[in-house]
């Protein structure tokens, strides 16, 4: 249960009960004192209640802004990638080179697929993660591979949690990578299924601060849905390396 916050306004109205109780003692035998108390406390419940209505509806209507602004962010970038391709597309059939055009085509169909697969992965809070990582993260490229047809968790709890354990993941790379010019910093996620559960796979390319510990904060983000199974570093120098992690199926 969520504790409310207490206001100055929930003081206020406690101490505002002090006359209605002192009346009450005050003239014991009177009946008017209860009257007056019921009533008081009545038209406090029915303030308060009404204030906090207000406060909840300000911080969802706070919440659905942002959420808005985000939507507005990642549609405008898909869209931004669109012109560029139809561009492209218009100018190979204005030259009369429909084998160019051709292969635009076929590279809009492989984004769109790709982005089919992200959108039915099984839990929206992680569709809409990886649809519009662009617009929250500039310092690092995610690619995101997912098998066909796969559905993530078995139930909606289940894939809630492993959701939140693999944006959780995606953000140890993403506060770590490094922004410079000497290295393109590169994440690439594969999502499969088998039948003992799914298997998770990062590839990361690039610089990374605090190398040392990304292991022990890949495992924190686990929290005990899954297990990672292996951290094998590819390429010192760029600081490359690729993680594995198995998530069960549980009965």
């Amino acid at each position: 249960m969520r504790i409310r916050k207490i206001t100055p306004l929930h003081i206020v109205a406690a101490s505002s009960l002090a006359f209605p109780i002192a009346a009450v003692f005050g003239w014991p035998d009177a009946w008017w004192p209860l009257i007056l108390f019921m009533l008081w406390s009545l038209a406090l419940g029915v303030a308060l209640a009404t204030a906090g209505s207000r406060e909840d509806r300000e911080r969802i209507d706070r919440l659905l802004d942002h959420a808005h602004g985000s939507a507005i962010q990642t549609l405008s970038h898909h869209r931004h990638d669109w012109m560029n391709e139809l561009q492209v597309l218009y100018g190979y059939l204005r030259l009369n080179k429909p084998d160019k055009a051709v292969d635009v085509v076929d590279r809009i169909r492989v984004r769109m697929d790709h982005d089919s697969r992200l959108s039915h992965i099984g839990n929206p809070k992680l569709s809409i993660y990886l649809l519009s990582f662009r617009t929250i993260c500039d310092s690092l490229r995610l690619d995101v591979e997912v098998q066909d047809g796969l559905q993530f968790g078995t139930t909606p709890r289940e894939a809630d949690r492993l959701a939140q354990a693999v944006i959780g993941m995606i953000n140890v790379i993403r506060v770590r990578s490094g922004n410079t010019s000497a290295y393109d910093s590169t994440l690439k996620l594969a999502i499969a299924q088998s039948a003992v559960g799914y298997q998770v796979d990062l590839t990361y390319a690039g610089e990374l601060a605090a190398a040392d510990s990304v292991d022990a904060d890949l495992a924190r983000c686990l929290d005990g849905v899954g297990d990672l199974v292996n951290v094998e570093p590819i390429d010192e120098t760029q600081h490359a390396r690729t993680m594995s992690v198995r998530f069960p199926l549980h009965a």
